[in-house]
């Protein structure tokens, strides 16, 4: 059976080696006369192909933290950095989705994908093959001359992470991209994240608001509070993998749950 980084049981927050490395980071917004701190002290390492699930409640600075990973926002002090290198403006060897799938609606499905290579000032024609290796993994093989407005809000979803794998990124961060699905469709979104990042052995940073999504896709899951945003605490999670969707009624399960939830309640998010 493959180890996977994301299921060792090591709790420090980090570490030499880590792929992504966060230490002491602070995200400070000027608000008129008073700053607001969004993020304070947030410290994680994330090892190479590990997946880390982010959890906590709205206006804890998931998506903050996550706008500064992808070097979409400067931070305010603190160190953070890409296999060593400090993040100052977005990665060429990341990929992120968003909740939304911002697809451009006049395009077909494949030029879709294609826009990364195009972003990034590449020739369309060297990642055309990619792109349809692409779809074909997530099942849109049939669907690659039709246009966004012809798919369901699943099928759009993927075709958005697509869009962030075309260029082989070996970090993917993920802004809760199932939050707006159908519990149907989430499930075997869910699923289909799993199987995809075992095969490709990615880096993941996965942001959701449901516990239940974070343990049975983390090996970690890194639970947020609010007030300033912060790290409450890291819950690593062993449970064999491949994970079936079955994995959820078990007791282990039910176990990590509750682990986490009680951990909410103590810091008042219940």
């Amino acid at each position: 059976m493959r180890s996977f980084p994301s299921e060792a049981p090591a709790r420090g927050a980090h570490h030499v080696a880590d792929f992504l490395s966060i230490d002491g980071l602070h995200k400070v917004y000027q608000s008129g006369r008073k700053p607001i701190t969004a993020l304070q002290d947030v410290r994680l390492g994330v090892a190479r192909g590990e997946f880390v699930s982010i959890v906590g409640p709205s206006g804890c600075g998931k998506s903050t933290l996550m706008r500064c990973i992808a070097g979409l926002e400067p931070i305010t002090s603190g160190r953070l950095a890409l296999d060593g290198v400090p993040i100052t403006e977005p990665p060429d060897n990341m990929g992120v989705v968003f909740q939304r799938d911002l697809l451009l609606e006049w395009r077909s499905i494949l030029d879709n994908v294609l826009a990364a290579a195009e972003f990034h000032g590449l020739e369309r024609a060297r990642h055309a093959p990619r792109a349809r290796e692409l779809l074909a993994l997530f099942g849109l093989a049939d669907f690659m001359d039709r246009y966004p407005r012809e798919l369901s809000g699943g099928m759009r979803q993927r075709v958005s992470i697509c869009r962030a794998l075309l260029l082989d990124p070996q970090l993917l961060l993920m802004d809760e991209p199932f939050g707006a699905l159908d519990p149907f469709t989430r499930d075997a979104l869910n699923a289909e994240l799993q199987r995809t990042w075992m095969a490709t052995g990615k880096t993941v940073i996965f942001i959701t608001h449901s516990i239940t999504e974070a343990v049975y896709l983390g090996g970690r899951v890194v639970m947020m509070a609010r007030g300033p945003g912060r790290i409450a605490d890291i819950l690593p999670i062993e449970l064999e993998r491949p994970r079936g969707l079955d994995v959820r009624e078990t007791r282990e399960f039910a176990a990590y749950v509750s682990r986490i939830k009680e951990t909410f309640r103590e810091l008042g998010a219940y």
